[in-house]
């Protein structure tokens, strides 16, 4: 075969590795690289999570039930309307049965609610002067068996629970029996009353101490909240038909008089106990001498338990401070963190004698550690 005047290429897989032409020397090779591999794309972030489902579940004109699904949503693109809450991650749910809507409120014109109505017809929002729409419809049983088997009826943790429930109503109207009695006892002895007003005026002053302690409210207050309670439950009775506009007017007359017969003499403090009522003369110059005496007496002083003990006695004196001048009083007088000891009352003493209270402070001057206790 005659190679003359033709060019001889030598290859491999990977490129030509040299060129030459007859005649004119030697081979020369030189490596050629080529790509022979596929470029990949990368794997990063390949696995995504699956998607949470967001979005509406019933939509307008739909039938939901109590506790069924509406919006499951990521913030409050969607506000809480009438007859629905919303949970913690912003899902809102049906409280009532009823209808699905979706609509504005003029109050508030950027936000969009939903809510549900109880009849197909009724729109929403409800006029803002329009009475609530409330579900009725509740068939009465007629049958005596039926309806006390519907009045016992109770769910499991109900019925697990009735032990402990009668064990607290025990000891709630034995407490209420107590605080009755001790009324009673105080009342006897600041004013005269017979049997059917003593029994007015336990209860009255019973309701009066409850709103005193539980609502912090001052005694007057109370006093005249329990007179506008007992009215109001005489309207009840007449509205029911229990009692006639006489035997009504006659209640009223009564508790009158006895009102009457109370204020003036007897007061509630605020820790509820009955006590005899001061004029408003007498109990300024009671409040001005017990405040000179907290102040010249007990001011900056070491608050040990017999001094704290003294300070509330004042403070707690009966019928001079309402609720919210005695907390004023013990912020001021009795605060936490002031110490039980003073400067005056901090003495050192030897390593011999090491008490129990003793605490070693470092001194710089004197390169070494002291013991010191209080007086």
């Amino acid at each position: 075969m005659n190679l003359a005047g033709l060019r001889v290429a030598v290859r491999s897989a990977g490129g030509i590795l040299g060129v030459r032409t007859p005649g004119q020397g030697p081979l020369i090779f030189t490596q050629v690289r080529t790509a022979t591999k596929r470029v990949s794309g990368s794997k990063t972030n390949k696995n995504d999570s699956a998607g949470r489902r967001l979005g509406p579940k019933a939509y307008e004109g739909h039938f939901v039930k109590p506790g069924q699904i509406i919006m499951r949503q990521r913030g409050t693109k969607i506000h809480p309307g009438e007859n629905v809450d919303i949970g913690k991650d912003h899902t809102i749910f049906a409280k009532e049965p009823g209808y699905v809507k979706f609509y504005h409120d003029p109050f508030h014109p950027l936000r969009k609610y939903v809510g549900v109505s109880l009849k197909k017809e009724l729109p929403l929002p409800t006029p803002h002067f329009s009475p609530r729409v409330r579900r009725f419809g509740y068939v009465e049983l007629l049958d005596p068996q039926e309806a006390a088997k519907e009045e016992s009826h109770m769910s499991r943790k109900e019925f697990l629970q009735q032990d402990e429930l009668a064990s607290l109503k025990a000891a709630k109207e034995r407490r209420l029996e107590e605080e009755s009695k001790k009324i009673e006892q105080a009342l006897r002895s600041l004013v005269e009353l017979n049997e059917d007003e003593m029994v007015m005026a336990k209860e009255r002053m019973l309701n009066v101490a409850q709103l005193v302690t539980a609502s912090k409210v001052k005694s007057l207050d109370a006093e005249a909240h329990t007179t506008f309670d007992y009215n109001y439950s005489i309207d009840l009775a007449i509205r029911r038909g229990d009692i006639s506009e006489e035997e009504a007017d006659d209640k009223r007359s009564l508790y009158a008089t006895l009102v009457e017969k109370l204020s003036g003499n007897v007061i509630v403090d605020a820790k509820g106990n009955v006590c005899k009522a001061l004029n408003a003369e007498e109990r300024a110059r009671r409040q001005e001498s017990i405040l000179n005496e907290l102040k010249d007496k007990y001011s900056g002083v070491a608050l040990s338990p017999e001094v704290r003990k003294q300070i509330a006695s004042l403070i707690e004196s009966e019928a001079v401070f309402d609720a919210q001048k005695q907390e004023e009083l013990r912020k001021q007088f009795l605060p936490e963190s002031r110490p039980i000891w003073t400067l005056d009352s901090i003495v050192e003493i030897s390593e011999d004698q090491k008490p129990k209270n003793a605490t070693r402070v470092y001194d710089e001057a004197a390169k070494k550690v002291k013991l010191f206790t209080t007086a």
